[in-house]
């Protein structure tokens, strides 16, 4: 139980998280703190966390599964990350029951629900999926009384951010679609900080700042009338993604929530209606896109595995290859190795050697590596759209420095 604070600790805390907000560098020190609560490294999941945590108050609440092998940390960082956020905003659960989430006495609205472990609340799964897509819940059960039977219905409203980890590598895809997948560092080097972190004498942690923190992002609200007026430069921005993927359609929302998360940290004062800039676009590419490419990329679906069989057989034999001859490497069936195929060229992994024979025979190259983006740059969306300006500054949140973007 948290002790209570009298009026003149609240006044403090409260010009305290104040001061905290009107910092240009309020999310690198965000970053710093969840660093100082005992997470090495992770600089960019630090802050994705962070930022996620922000889309509460979105249309469109942001959840994160955080993908590792077991003992990589991924549990700190999500403990860590939203030690930040006020407790009462926060719902932790080791697990979920089937119907749990119906019972609930609050709105899930503006609130962080963190599941310990992805698999624990797969009894709750079909209910957590319903609050992601932004539906209420609403369940019917039956009530006995003596002889007498009766229903009633529960509801329960509001889409919160939801954040959990895995151990697993793949995830149902009706699940997978709901989330953003971040993976822990698990490289060699990542693992020699943390053993020589482990090594030094323990830090003090100053755990007394934290309802400053938390006081602050307490304040980080929509109100009603933001929001109202996209800038002209998104629709730049849209019509450049990687539209031949329909994920994209999810990422997108979740790009502009984080956008209108970062919005809200520089605007928090504002008493003007808040709408995303060019700067919270230069702020959310820095941290996001590397993120995105990520899983635009997605090594284990069958379009992959066909480009890089397709691949293998062209170093191998030299030519370009079948149908029947990447069934065989795959040991697939035709129809099965057809269907990625078609979708692998529409994705632009593979093409058909150039001709006139029928398509199911026409063979099939894979296309040279290429460096992939999802977001176009920062300086050729400045170049792009002449109303933003010749330049732009803003804070990196991975350094605390300013930057400029210059056309």
């Amino acid at each position: 139980m948290r002790p209570r604070l009298n009026k003149k600790a609240r006044k403090r805390i409260d010009e305290e998280a104040l001061q905290t907000l009107r910092d240009p560098r309020f999310l690198y020190n965000a970053s710093q703190k969840v660093a100082e609560l005992g997470v090495v490294g992770e600089k960019r999941n630090r802050l994705t966390m962070i930022l996620a945590c922000i889309t509460r108050h979105t249309p469109d609440p942001v959840s994160i599964i955080l993908q590792a092998p077991p003992g990589s940390g991924k549990t700190t960082l999500m403990r860590s990350a939203v030690r930040l956020f006020p407790p009462d905003y926060v719902t932790e659960r080791a697990g979920l029951s089937k119907k749990a989430l119906a019972f609930g006495k609050r709105s899930l609205k503006n609130t962080v629900l963190v599941i310990n472990e992805y698999k624990c609340g797969k009894d709750a799964q079909l209910f957590i999926r319903l609050t992601q897509s932004g539906e209420d819940i609403a369940h019917e059960y039956t009530t006995i009384s003596g002889r007498r039977r009766q229903t009633e219905v529960v509801k329960r409203t509001g889409t919160p951010v939801v954040l959990t980890t895995t151990t697993d590598e793949r995830i149902f895809p009706d699940d997978a679609s709901r989330f953003l997948a971040l993976h822990v560092d698990s490289s060699p080097k990542q693992n020699r900080a943390i053993v020589l972190a482990r090594a030094k004498k323990p830090r003090i942690v100053n755990l007394g700042d934290l309802p400053v923190w938390q006081a602050a992002m307490a304040k980080l609200k929509c109100k009603a009338d933001d929001f109202q007026h996209p800038p002209r430069f998104l629709a730049d921005v849209a019509k450049r993604l990687p539209l031949n993927d329909v994920s994209v359609r999810r990422q997108w929302n979740r790009i502009l929530s984080f956008l209108s998360a970062a919005a809200l940290v520089r605007g928090f004062e504002s008493k003007q209606p808040v709408d995303i800039e060019f700067a919270d676009y230069c702020v959310v590419y820095r941290i996001l896109e590397p993120i995105l490419v990520s899983a635009l990329q997605r090594p284990n679906t069958p379009e992959s595995q066909v480009a890089r069989a397709t691949a293998a057989l062209n170093k191998r034999l030299g030519r370009s290859v079948t149908v029947r001859e990447l069934a065989k490497k795959l040991n697939w069936k035709e129809p099965r190795v057809y269907k990625h195929v078609t979708t692998a060229a529409r994705q632009k992994l593979v093409k058909y050697e150039s001709g006139s024979r029928e398509r199911n025979l026409r063979p099939i190259i894979a296309r040279k590596e290429t460096s992939r983006r999802f977001l176009p740059s920062p300086r050729s969306v400045l170049r792009r759209n002449r109303e933003i300006g010749k330049k732009v500054k803003y804070v990196d949140p991975f350094t605390g420095k300013r930057k400029k973007v210059e056309r």
